[in-house]
């Protein structure tokens, strides 16, 4: 559209920071007002002043720490292991028909009932908390990664074969820069869910970390330092899924260039 005859005057970043300033204020001052119970919902104002006193004496740290490295393991062992299997399946089409029901039917399940075999083979500890987050986003990894090899044109399969280009070469120059976009979908949902499967188990199982600090403060009714975390939770989902699409952009813009 126009920018000249849009309606709307402000930029995207500014009108979704203008919406989440105007959320604020409304839960301001409905909890400000009594409406809703203390024991709900926190007045930003009073969370605020709380984040800042844990930022400032440190207590914050090894709990994000803890929580950043489990998640970015959980999504590389994702990665490692879901991409070659994307495309070998693709490679196999036999063996991904047969697998396909299993793979998208493992994609609906809640893979967090499997902690108490985990934790009988692992222990407590972060073993257990990577490999649920890892295996939750493994799926749409591999599901993805095979769909984005399907899809790449058969024209470019003979293209490299009249140019000669086989092997690693005819991956990494065709086949990959073809997939990327699909291929950094499935990165992006493997985060999501990896995300997750981290903060829930910390709230299960967790004895240090994000997960567990909310867990532990909802406990005992300390409702402005949970909120707090939550919000420390949001803005390292934020930071992290940010260094994700910068990391595709220069990744992308790398392959097209080369």
């Amino acid at each position: 559209m126009d920018k000249q005859t849009s309606w709307w005057p402000l930029k995207p970043r500014w009108a979704i920071a203008l919406l989440v300033l105007a959320l604020l204020a409304i839960i301001e001052a409905v909890t400000r007002l009594g409406w809703v119970p203390a024991v709900i919902l926190a007045p930003p104002t009073k969370v605020a002043g709380v984040l800042w006193q844990i930022v400032a004496s440190g207590k914050v740290f090894p709990h994000l720490w803890r929580t950043t490295w489990e998640v970015v393991l959980s999504v590389l062992l994702a990665i490692a292991v879901g991409v070659p299997i994307g495309f070998g399946l693709w490679r196999a089409p036999l063996l991904g028909r047969v697998l396909e029901p299993y793979l998208v039917g493992t994609y609906a399940m809640p893979l967090v009932l499997f902690y108490p075999f985990l934790l009988v083979m692992f222990g407590l500890g972060a073993t257990p908390i990577i490999v649920i987050a890892a295996a939750m986003g493994l799926i749409p990894v591999i599901l993805n990664s095979w769909a984005a090899f399907q899809q790449v044109p058969d024209i470019y399969f003979k293209v490299c074969a009249s140019f000669r280009c086989t092997g690693p070469r005819k991956f990494w120059r065709v086949v990959f820069p073809a997939s990327a976009p699909m291929i950094f979908a499935g990165f992006k949902l493997c985060l999501i869910y990896a995300f997750v499967g981290v903060i829930v188990m910390e709230f299960m199982v967790g004895s240090v970390g994000l997960g567990f600090q909310v867990a532990y403060d909802y406990d005992g009714f300390k409702i402005n330092e949970m909120y707090a975390y939550v919000t420390i939770i949001v803005a390292l989902a934020a930071v992290i899924t940010a260094i994700l699409a910068r990391g595709e952009k220069r990744i992308r813009g790398e392959i097209g260039n080369g």
